[in-house]
């Protein structure tokens, strides 16, 4: 079975300038996503640095995910944390 990482890549909402990292939570919750690291970065839009975080999601055969989950998940995001685009990485890697 191959392995792949999912980045979810995530601004700070435009309002508050908080990273909404409960609401993401719950999101991967609600899509029952048993497995997930989320990092907070600091990032750039439109010249103007923000508060922003990472999911990273490994699919194996304990942590069961695919793209169709992953488009599900990217939408969800969007909607809930109010986001014009949560940028989404797919990658093929290899475990050690």
């Amino acid at each position: 079975m191959r392995t792949y990482k999912y980045n979810f890549l995530i601004g700070s909402n435009n309002k508050t300038h908080k990273r909404e990292i409960k609401k993401a939570i719950n999101t991967l919750n609600d899509l029952k996503v048993m497995g997930f690291n989320v990092n907070n970065n600091i990032g750039l839009w439109n010249n103007q640095r923000e508060n922003s975080f990472n999911i990273e999601i490994i699919s194996n055969r304990e942590n069961p995910f695919n793209d169709f989950l992953a488009r599900q998940l990217k939408k969800q995001l969007e909607i809930n944390l109010k986001q014009f685009l949560v940028l989404t990485i797919k990658q093929e890697i290899e475990v050690l």
